[in-house]
């Protein structure tokens, strides 16, 4: 059926055209403002260069206490992991059979030194009649022989009761250093030194500590020339006429490098296989903290030059190295090449391609795209003061 337009429709019309039309302006396209981003400057200031390696600590001293005598284990006189001085008394050895020993090398000694009266006395009166003619020589001869035989006997009865005396004294095993000492390895009862000596505990002194650590060869050459260029009487180790060089120590749960130390010892040999020169560094650990064994970080304090700084989230990497993003005059960001050196704190050392003029991006990295505007907000003071 075909429908009829009536004069009310028309009308209709232009109202609909005209809305149609205002619909179409409005979702005209406008560009969204540059996304916001934070710069700062890089920082400018001094920088110590430094040396690192990783090494372990080693104790100043460690002694194996061991049975020097066979006999069974007769005393125990110190409490396990406990510390000890030097010449305290530690373990006890049954010295009965010892002092049995001793006591019939004096007796030997007595009889020995008795027979060399008799024997000095024989041998004088003998050489007197011989002066006289009055006896034969051949006399004087022998007696003179078992005069001496005897002064020899009395030199071995003495050195017999001195080893004796020395058993004896070696039932008692005494601390050699002062340290800590470990659990007893024998407990009483047990025959000790039978054969090989027996171990009986260890002595660690861990005041002081040591760190050895392997110097590649390339830092040598470069700590070397610099030594040499000062003075040439100057010992490997030493930055001045008995100064040696600092060191500092880090622990593994990264509680930064506050423990001070010196350069103690430099092998006079390059390894040749890992060309590496081993050198030890001394510690003193008066509280004992440090323990033989752990995993440490140290370094060496080199010369202190100026640098500049950055933060280190800020300097990106990708296969072509280290770059950095930075806003220039327009407000447009630009990808800048930089190479950096080692890390200051939460700051590294950016060794060229940026300058403290620089408005590089610290936050906001995401949204900072090469080529593009960004609407940059200056942080107070300058990029160091981002943490």
């Amino acid at each position: 059926m075909t429908r009829t337009r009536t004069r009310s429709d028309l009308r209709i019309w232009p109202v609909a055209l005209l809305t149609l039309a205002g619909c179409h302006r409005g979702n005209v396209f406008a560009a969204p403002p540059p996304p916001t981003v934070t710069v700062g400057n890089p920082v400018q200031k001094d920088v110590t260069h430094y040396l690192e390696y990783a090494g372990t600590i080693e104790a100043h001293q460690v002694v194996e206490l061991r049975a020097r005598v066979p006999g069974f284990l007769h005393q125990i006189l110190f409490k396990p992991g406990a510390k000890v001085a030097k010449d305290d008394l530690l373990f006890v050895i049954d010295k009965r059979t010892y002092e049995a020993a001793v006591a019939r090398a004096e007796a030997q000694l007595a009889a020995d030194q008795a027979a060399v009266q008799a024997a000095e006395s024989d041998a004088k009166i003998a050489e007197d009649l011989a002066a006289q003619r009055a006896g034969s020589e051949i006399d004087r001869i022998l007696k003179v022989g078992r005069r001496d035989t005897a002064r020899a006997a009395v030199a071995a009865a003495q050195a017999e009761l001195t080893r004796s005396k020395l058993d004896l004294e070696f039932c008692d095993v005494r601390a050699p250093i002062s340290g800590r000492i470990t659990k007893n390895l024998v407990d009483v009862g047990n025959l000790v030194g039978q054969g090989l000596p027996t171990p009986l505990a260890t002595l660690v002194e861990t005041r002081p500590v040591y760190v050895s650590v392997d110097v590649s060869e390339s830092d040598l050459l470069v700590v070397r020339r610099a030594r040499m260029a000062r003075d040439l009487t100057l010992e490997p180790g030493q930055v001045a006429p008995g100064e040696w060089r600092p060191v500092e120590l880090a622990l593994a749960d990264g509680g930064g490098f506050s423990y001070h130390g010196r350069v103690d010892y430099v092998d006079p040999l390059l390894n040749p296989q890992s060309s590496t020169l081993r050198v030890r560094c001394r510690f003193d650990n008066d509280d004992e903290f440090l323990l033989p064994g752990l995993f440490v970080r140290v370094r060496f304090p080199m010369q202190t030059q100026a640098a500049i700084l950055a933060p280190d989230l800020a300097l990106l990497s990708d296969q072509g190295g280290r770059y950095a993003l930075v806003v220039d005059e327009h407000d447009e960001v630009q990808q800048r090449r930089v190479t950096v050196g080692e890390l200051d704190g939460s700051l590294r050392v950016v060794t060229s391609g940026l300058s403290t003029s620089d408005r590089l991006v610290v936050n906001g990295l995401l949204r900072a795209r090469p080529g593009a505007k960004v609407r940059p907000q200056q942080t107070a003071g300058d990029a160091a003061t981002r943490r």
